[in-house]
């Protein structure tokens, strides 16, 4: 059991980095500082307008990385080991991977928690920064993870379950100091059941990329606006005249007004407000946060002959960039398997090797399958068919595919001795 010295030192060390995370949490739900700092003027419009470009820059890219369903492979060509992966995770939102990338690209770091829910299946819970400490080793290796929470009807208390080694201890916080709840319980597997998707530092963060431009991009938006709004009615101007109140108030509802003499006149003065500097600066700060994420607009118009790989190369960008997150998501799934196969182990006597396995994602983009498949047609007998079906979109279970084809030519096969029987010769 850890010491509480240790304990508080990471708590601390936790409080430390969490206004920082807290404030990226902030930008993705679009609670910018350019809103919250907008300088208000008083009797004017006070519009402010949201441009959540950081929440659409996440969603694109957890979309293009684990859109697609994740597809698994045996280097062993053992399919049992693929369809205990499936059914022992099939209880798992739909939506796993995808919320475990965002949450990764919100602060370039996130966190599988594995445990056996009530079902005693092997489940995952996904942590971030805001409410877990993870702690190292010299060579990275996760030593503690301290998840703080709280209950949903006891806002008073502040919880926090200490992992280490294979016991989980559960503990409140009263003030500074861990309170002990119990006993140290085994959480059934060998070590600390954490994975960690690390992306990069925060440095290298969406967030800290684009926080400025975005920034600026709002405030101008928010202040062509308001100077939009201030301009509704515009100002009337009489000359050589005198008008009471009650004559104004009756000139508006009836939308006529006489003028008392020849010398009078009216006219409206209306503010001649060039949009040209507001537009360029606007359409700067949107380019340069399209050109630091790697992004691309999608909106802009493209000319109507373009090929698929032309598509393609306008992505290559995006493609760079979220290989990282690909592959950051490949090392979670590692350790995954591993917490996974040990569970197997105990609880079905099955001995399997996590590095049999291959995870394959595959870019939620479009693919051009007739292409593909020219280019294995004519590289027949140059490659085996298991690596050219693989690279086909629409094929989600390699492994299953390849059992389907080989019983679909053994049923032909028969068809075929039975249609055409061979007749002995005489």
């Amino acid at each position: 059991m850890a010491e509480l010295t240790l304990l508080q030192q990471c708590r601390e060390e936790f409080l430390l980095n969490l206004p920082g995370y807290e404030k990226m949490q902030d930008y993705y739900d679009g609670k910018t500082d350019a809103l919250t700092n907008y300088e208000m003027v008083t009797e004017r419009a006070n519009s402010k307008v949201s441009n959540n470009m950081l929440q659409k820059f996440i969603t694109e890219e957890a979309a293009y990385c684990v859109g697609n369903k994740i597809t698994y492979t045996s280097h062993s060509d053992n399919p049992a080991i693929i369809e205990d992966i499936r059914v022992n995770t099939v209880h798992w939102s739909e939506k796993h991977d995808r919320e475990l990338c965002k949450e990764a690209l919100k602060f370039n770091e996130a966190y599988e928690l594995y445990y056996l829910n009530d079902d005693a299946l092997f489940s995952a819970l996904i942590l971030t920064p805001r409410d877990a400490y993870v702690l190292r080793d010299d060579i990275g290796n996760v030593v503690l993870v301290i998840r703080f929470f709280m209950k949903k009807f006891d806002l008073e208390t502040q919880y926090a379950d200490v992992y280490e080694g294979n016991t989980v201890t559960h503990y409140t916080i009263d003030g500074e100091s861990f309170a002990l709840l119990g006993e140290p319980e085994s959480t059934k597997f060998s070590r600390v059941p954490v994975s960690v998707c690390h992306i990069g530092t925060i440095y290298e963060s969406l967030f800290n990329n684009i926080k400025g431009a975005q920034d600026g991009y709002e405030t101008i938006t928010s202040d062509l606006v308001n100077e939009i709004s201030d301009m509704r009615n515009a100002f009337l101007v009489l000359t050589n005249c005198t008008v009471e109140d009650e004559d104004l108030t009756k000139m508006k509802k009836l939308g006529v007004m006489m003028l008392p003499n020849e010398k009078a006149s009216a006219q409206f003065l209306i503010k001649t407000l060039s949009d040209t500097f507001i537009q360029n600066a606007m359409s700067t700060l949107r380019e340069n946060m399209y050109e630091l994420s790697n992004h691309i607009n999608h909106n802009e118009k493209l000319s109507s002959n373009t090929s698929s790989l032309a598509m393609k190369n306008r992505l290559i960008g995006l493609q760079q960039k979220c290989t990282n997150n690909i592959q950051a998501i490949q090392d979670c799934i590692k350790l995954r398997h591993q917490f996974l196969f040990e569970y197997l182990k105990v609880k079905k006597n099955k001995d399997y090797f996590y590095g049999d396995v291959e995870s394959k994602l595959t870019p939620n983009i479009p693919s051009d399958d007739l292409m593909m498949a020219q280019i294995i047609s004519q590289l027949n007998g140059k490659v085996s068919t298991k690596t050219g079906i693989k690279q086909l979109s629409f094929v989600a279970n390699v492994d299953a595919e390849m059992a389907l084809l080989k019983e679909e030519n053994k049923a032909n096969s028969i068809g075929n001795d039975l249609l055409n029987p061979v007749v002995p010769n005489a």
